[in-house]
């Protein structure tokens, strides 16, 4: 089922009976876009939460010389979009784009808020997502701020080794503050040190 994927997800975290199961299916919709289509542009609010179930999308933002900063990749299984814009309804600092064929179920913010007060676990659920992501924003701060490019990059994989293997390397370059001729290098050398080491 459509609703699948979601419902897992949020029983990694909560226990949900029949009638929350059934709640959240009949507020989380799908809907469908096609590579490069925007699900969230600049200066428009995000109105809702956003869960991928196929493809992939990433958030951005876009300096002032013009120059594309990736803030957050998804995949199915992740939540996407402005989460500032979400969460207070104003409009959106980022842009959020299918970098493939993506399948999402959405949810409006309305719809969400009453989710809370009819099912209280998926409040809990998406209290314990928010503190995760949290960390997640945080540790990619320090790493950006103490670390080597080298180092980022190698975490990263570490971190999310499906990934590597599926986006485009422009993307994770442009998502650890590096070029993607200096990914390239960086992969290189990499591998050159690994080939002396066997």
């Amino acid at each position: 089922m459509v609703h699948d994927l979601l419902l897992s997800s949020i029983e990694k975290y909560v226990t949900l009976g029949e009638t929350d199961r059934e709640y959240i299916q009949s507020i989380f919709t799908p809907r469908k876009f096609k590579k490069g289509q925007f699900l969230v542009h600049e200066g428009a609010v995000c109105r809702n939460q956003m869960f991928i179930t196929k493809g992939s999308a990433i958030t951005y933002f876009i300096d002032m010389e013009g120059h594309e900063h990736i803030i957050q990749l998804g995949i199915e299984g992740w939540w996407i979009g402005d989460f500032q814009s979400y969460l207070f309804q104003q409009p959106a600092q980022c842009n959020v784009q299918a970098i493939e064929d993506t399948e999402i179920l959405e949810a409006s913010y309305e719809k969400i808020q009453k989710l809370y007060e009819i099912v209280p676990q998926y409040d809990r659920f998406h209290r314990i997502v928010i503190q995760h992501a949290y960390v997640s924003f945080q540790q990619r701060i320090l790493q950006n701020l103490s670390m080597s490019a080298e180092d980022r990059y190698l975490a990263f994989r570490g971190k999310y080794p499906k990934l590597e293997l599926r986006l485009p390397q422009k993307y994770i370059a442009s998502y650890l503050g590096i070029t993607p001729e200096f990914l390239s290098k960086l992969k290189k050398k990499l591998q050159e040190r690994d080939s002396r080491r066997k």
